[in-house]
């Protein structure tokens, strides 16, 4: 029975109902909790009634819910009624595979694209475990956008039998309504060892992709019958398809062979893993696209050394060094580079094609994110982050193009995560991935350049070479790179661009590993991590003592110990100076040194250099204009640019919108200055659903909901370091000087000299006795705040706190004095 539009489901109100099948009817509703539109699926009465095949039901739906990937249906809940049981779902507004097949042939692309988006999708239900069993056409939706959903996991073998009856369109098109499965799944869609009863592994979801496959190419079946039970004896006997071209003349050989493969009748001949189909596909896509491109608008500059490819011609060979068989293609270029080159030959494509276009204007390209590249070898995921990272600072030096820092993807070396995906996900207007796969002293690598905005494969070479010939090859492909990117650089930057950095490969291997290594120490301070990090760097100098990059990282690593993790061991500053200044004798032209230095100068260790430490990091961007914005506007802020702090953080989130660091900061900045309003505005917008800090309610002399904010934090995070200075501070606002006082020593306690909130803490020793009226003790401890990095005069000059010591002449003179400080910066900074 339908139910009525505008009954309500618990929190959900129906609106329309969209569709129906043997697991019953869906409906179109709002949630009216979380204002959203979702799908309903109603289960029928007998599924419900059913204590086993419920129980299976919710465990099933529990597993499938906690997939999370772009290509599969969110499952928002499972609940009852008194209605009866149902499954909550995201909506998709599209349409199912099976009607865009009904409505005309897809194109070849098409087809790869959505085949390739189904494998990802299940690459990631295979990892955790799950088996589709029911993929079919009907199981497939195309939202407006292009992006591919799979739905109903885990419950197609919830199903009751199929009654044997004939369909007479099974021969080519399964019925658009989905019908209870047989044995656990669609029976022209199903493996044979699933048509039989078998336990059924992952590869029978291969069998069944390739089915879907092979049906969109060829527009229809692979196994011919003229009902659902001559196509299931079909599928069960030794008859082979029909090869695709028989029915598409631009179905290439190669994927031929792709659909054969998966649709071998023995699993054991089959693909072994998903992840082995996608490879292919993503591979084959990358050929096709590089011949369009080539016909389409082919360099002249790459005459003598490019060749096309043709599908037909693309055969299955195995190199011989132990790898699993990949499809032939040649290279572009004679030797072809290694990683940082292939990348920025790449990037040359994307340029040169929104700048000289025959057909219109395309999309202009002012973004990129470089992903890891994927390793094909268990363990090895250092190299492929680490050669994004050599990618994105060689690009970002040129200053063209806003490139995504290493901070913002590494995430994807884990996550199973489609390029185009990723792209949204990090705001730009282009990404490059790819995967490497190292064989005793040989790399074999793949890369791709993708358009955001259509999804458009710009470039896409592999490359197969000796790790040894890697630096002679950079220098060949440099002089393509130089013509080709177009970039408008002067002497400098086209030097930073095509320099090398070492010519050893063992030592550029530990390089890459240190690299890997200090990007996973990020933020948690682990002492162990740390300690391998350093170990990586030094044998990177052992191999190569001349490599300045390798100096300068170490010199990084050891500053970030000395003053994140081992605070009291100044042996590790020494150690900092040496490298920083071995790196700066090698090459004076490396942005991590000024970093380096920076990061030293700006600590209790050397004085809280202020002036000192921005005019490094000034320097650092002017020989990487993408690095150390949140860095320097932080420090802008403490000395009381406020302005020129603003600027610098927006920048910083300009370049990596997704950095937590640089939201942090933005909120930071309008805490330590006392803008209380603003500062609610921007973490309501960040944070929506946190609770909001105590601070912001100090501030505004909201005490009960001050106290009451400490209350809660003291009881999630009692060894929250905060939590003795807001302490006080209420103290303080309240009257009770003296508890306020007794405070003093715990706060410093948790903040000695050497810690970088330790002038924070002063300041609020310093607002402690203003509010207090001892104006001796509070301008004394203004003074060891600004002495120790904090020299905020706008903050001193506004912030309420300190209004009851105004008038007192001590004050006066110390304030005096931050303002005549103040100007001084402003005429160096701006």
């Amino acid at each position: 029975m339908t139910i009525a539009s505008g009954t309500k489901l618990g929190r959900y109100e129906i609106r329309l109902k969209i569709g129906a099948g043997g697991m019953g009817e869906v409906y179109l509703a709002q949630d009216t909790k979380l204002d959203r539109r979702v799908a309903l699926k109603i289960l029928p009465a007998e599924v419900a009634a059913h204590p086993d095949r419920m129980k299976r039901f919710v465990q099933e739906a529990k597993a499938a819910s906690a997939l999370n990937h772009p290509n599969i249906i969110t499952i928002y809940e499972i609940d009852e009624t008194e209605s009866g049981h149902f499954i909550a779902t995201e909506f998709i507004d599209g349409e199912t595979l099976r009607e865009r097949e009904l409505k005309a042939p897809l194109k070849l692309g098409q087809s790869l694209d959505i085949a390739a988006q189904i494998a990802s999708a299940l690459s990631a239900a295979h990892a955790a475990g799950i088996v589709h069993r029911d993929l079919k056409p009907e199981n497939v939706m195309l939202r407006q956008d292009g992006i591919v959903k799979l739905l109903d996991f885990g419950l197609a073998k919830l199903t009751a039998p199929a009654p044997d009856s004939v369909d007479g369109e099974a021969p080519t098109r399964a019925n658009i309504k989905t019908d209870p499965g047989m044995v656990m799944g669609t029976a022209i869609y199903m493996s044979p060892e699933q048509a039989r009863g078998l336990p059924v592994d992952a590869r029978t979801d291969i069998f069944s992709l390739g089915v879907v496959l092979y049906e969109m190419v060829a527009g229809q079946l692979p196994f011919e019958g003229a009902n659902r039970n001559e196509i299931m004896a079909s599928v069960l006997s030794d008859k082979e398809p029909q090869p695709l071209t028989r029915y598409s003349s631009e179905a290439p050989t190669e994927l031929g062979r792709i659909v054969l493969k998966a649709l071998r009748k023995n699993r054991d001949e089959r693909y072994q893993t998903i992840k082995d189909l996608l490879l292919d596909l993503q591979s084959l896509k990358q050929e096709l696209a590089f011949e369009r491109k080539l016909q389409e608008s082919a360099p002249p500059t790459l005459g003598s050394v490019t060749e096309t490819l043709k599908p037909a011609e693309a055969t299955a060979e195995t190199s011989g060094l132990g790898w699993r068989t990949f499809p032939s293609r040649r290279t572009l270029v004679a030797g072809a580079t290694l990683l940082v080159f292939t990348f920025s030959v790449a990037l040359t494509y994307l340029l040169v094609s929104h700048r000289n276009t025959a057909n219109g204007r395309r999309p202009e390209i002012k973004s990129l994110a470089v992903l890891p590249l994927k390793s094909l070898d268990a363990g090895e995921n250092y190299l492929g982050l680490g050669i994004a990272d050599a990618v994105i600072r060689r690009i970002s030096q040129t200053g063209q193009l806003v490139v995504r820092p290493t901070s913002a993807v590494r995430r994807y070396v884990n996550e199973e995560t489609d390029a185009l995906t990723a792209a949204r996900q990090l705001n730009t207007d282009a990404v490059l991935d790819g995967n490497v796969q190292r064989s005793n002293d040989r790399l074999r690598v793949s890369v791709n350049l993708l358009r955001t905005s259509d999804g458009v494969s710009l470039w896409t070479d592999s490359f197969d070479m000796p790790i040894t010939d890697i630096f002679t090859i950079q220098d060949k492909v440099s002089e393509q790179v130089a013509s080709r990117l177009r970039l408008q650089l002067d002497p400098s930057q086209q030097a930073r661009l095509t320099k090398r950095y070492t010519s050893n490969p063992v030592a550029y291997e530990f390089y890459l590993k240190g690299v890997y290594s200090f990007d996973q120490s990020n933020g948690n301070n682990n002492k162990l991590q740390m300690e391998a990090t350093i170990d990586y760097f030094k044998k990177g100098i052992e191999a190569d003592p001349n490599f300045a990059l390798a100096h300068a990282q170490l010199a990084n690593a050891y500053a970030a110990k000395a003053i994140f993790i081992e605070t009291t061991e100044p042996m590790w500053v020494e150690r900092a100076k040496e490298e920083i200044n071995r790196a700066q004798e090698l090459d004076p032209q490396l942005a991590e040194t000024h970093l380096a230095r920076s990061l030293l100068l700006w600590s209790g260790y050397e004085g809280y250099q202020n002036e000192a430490a921005i005019r490094e990091l000034v320097l650092a961007q002017q020989l990487n204009p993408n690095i150390g914005h949140a860095n320097l506007g932080i420090l802008y802020g403490h000395i009381g640019l406020e302005d020129l702090g603003a600027r610098e953080l927006q920048r910083a989130l300009d370049i990596d919108p997704t950095s937590e660091f640089a939201k942090s900061l933005s909120l930071y900045q309008y805490q330590m200055g006392a803008k209380y309003d603003e500062w609610l505005i921007a973490y309501q917008k960040l944070y929506p659903n946190y609770p909001i800090s105590a601070r912001y309610f100090l501030g505004k002399g909201r005490l009960e909901e001050a106290q009451k904010a400490i209350e809660e934090l003291s009881a999630k995070e009692p060894d929250d370091l905060e939590l003795p200075r807001q302490k006080a501070l209420l103290f303080a606002l309240k009257g009770d000087f003296r508890s306020a006082e007794a405070m003093v020593p715990t706060i410093l306690s948790k903040h000695p000299l050497k810690d970088l909130n330790y002038h924070h803490a002063t300041y609020d020793i310093a607002c402690i006795y203003a509010l207090e009226g001892k104006s001796v003790e509070a301008v004394k401890w203004l003074k060891e705040t600004a002495a120790t990095g904090f020299p905020c005069y706008p903050l001193f000059a506004r912030d309420a706190y300190l209004n009851r010591v105004r008038q007192a002449p001590e004050f006066i003179q110390f304030i005096a004095e931050m303002k005549t400080q103040n100007e001084r910066y402003r005429r160096e900074f701006g």
